[in-house]
């Protein structure tokens, strides 16, 4: 049986939770309605809004920053369905975002998601409207759409290709090429084996090739080419450096130079020639008097003895 005092701590107990209740709920709900919102408004033209509560959530790249306050059909035109939602005060909300419908889970709940924006875009005042975006069952739908469009098409095509009339084509066609290829099979067998030869070769030619260049390029990278090279350089920029009316006086004098020298020596020549000829008579006349004094030796020994009277 329970005693007065077991009630009365039970009723102590139910004031004080009551009230515990009470501030928690006011706590609360005071913090919803004192919180700014900024009030935007989504025209949906011919979209279903199906799933879309009201108090569902705004996201914008996953961040909740408002709700669904209310959604009702257009006056001027029953076609538009007009989302009344708020966004937490201070949020941006540019004019190149677009709100779209993004489903939640498998539940068949709907949830809006802001997506888009820039910074150099202008930045949409509360009371706006700000631009509907395409769900993804939409775009889903549009391209099932599309492709169904082009599979009708593939098909009627296909359709037209294969009617009586293109099948007795095809059969005739495909026993023609038969009959090429029977009466050409020794034709296509030397084709095909030259073929593989040329690619042989081919791959010869590029080995070779790739060796040449490798041999090029090693020349190309060696010290004595680089060297070479720089000799030239500083050849070409010594040429550019140098006084050339200079170089090219020194070379006429110089020249002019050797024309003396080689005119002395043709006089020198001219003038040595009849001495050289003289010594030459003589040297033939003391040749001439040595041959007749040997062969009169030869005749007579005794000439050495006794002089000949």
């Amino acid at each position: 049986m329970v005693t007065k005092a077991q009630k009365f701590r039970l009723g102590i107990f139910i004031f004080f939770a009551s009230i515990l209740l009470i501030i928690f709920l006011v706590m609360v709900a005071g913090n919803q309605f004192m919180q700014q919102k900024d009030i935007y408004y989504v025209n949906y033209q011919d979209t279903s809004v199906n799933g879309l509560q009201i108090g569902g959530a705004v996201k914008y790249y996953g961040l909740d920053i408002g709700r669904v306050e209310d959604i009702k059909i257009s006056k001027e035109d029953i076609n538009n369905v007009i989302v009344k939602i708020s966004i937490k005060e201070g949020t941006p909300i540019k004019s190149d975002m677009k709100a779209q419908l993004i489903a939640v889970g498998i539940t068949g709940l709907k949830q809006i998601e802001l997506i888009g924006g820039t910074n150099q875009a202008e930045t949409l005042e509360p009371g706006d409207f700000i631009k509907p975006g395409k769900s993804t069952l939409d775009n889903i739908t549009g391209k099932a759409e599309i492709v169904a469009a082009k599979l009708e098409l593939v098909l009627t095509n296909l359709a037209k290709m294969t009617n009586e009339e293109n099948r007795i084509k095809l059969s005739r066609i495909l026993t023609n090429t038969d009959s090429l290829i029977h009466q050409n099979r020794q034709s296509f067998t030397n084709m095909m084996t030259n073929l593989d030869s040329t690619s042989l070769y081919l791959a010869k030619f590029m080995k070779n090739s790739n060796l040449a260049m490798d041999k090029f390029n090693t020349l190309l990278r060696s010290p004595e080419l680089q060297n070479i090279l720089d000799n030239i350089s500083k050849t070409s920029s010594d040429i550019a450096q140098a006084d050339l009316k200079k170089i090219m006086n020194d070379l006429n004098e110089a020249i002019y130079n050797a024309n003396e020298a080689f005119l002395h020596i043709d006089l020198t020549v001219l003038k040595g020639r009849d001495d050289l000829l003289n010594s030459l008579n003589i040297l033939k006349e003391t040749i001439d008097n040595l041959n007749d004094f040997s062969r009169q030796i030869s005749e007579d020994p005794t000439l050495l003895i006794r002089p000949k009277k």
